[in-house]
């Protein structure tokens, strides 16, 4: 994922330390950031997703940026076969 982001011009940061834990993907445009919290299906899905980006408060640091912000919880197919289901928290 981050190797599409990035070739589309976008600004990637995997594995981003902050105080609270450490976030999966940032990813930045002109006008958005978007912070991506991914899970296996296996190992919780969309709701773990969903509440370790509440409970981390993984938005919180963007906030100063007057850009929007926008937290996503993603599940993914444990077995690789893509994209199973997506919220914004």
């Amino acid at each position: 994922m981050s190797t599409i982001f990035n070739a589309i011009g976008c600004r990637v940061e995997v594995e981003k330390m902050i105080a609270t834990g450490r976030i999966d993907m940032v990813v930045q445009t002109t006008n958005y950031i978007y912070v991506l919290e991914l899970k296996l299906s296996n190992n919780g899905g969309i709701d773990a997703a969903t509440e370790k980006i509440r409970a981390k408060q993984y938005a919180e640091p963007f906030k100063a940026d007057k850009r929007k912000v926008v937290a996503l919880a993603i599940e993914l197919d444990e077995n690789g076969k893509g994209l199973v289901d997506w919220n914004e928290v």
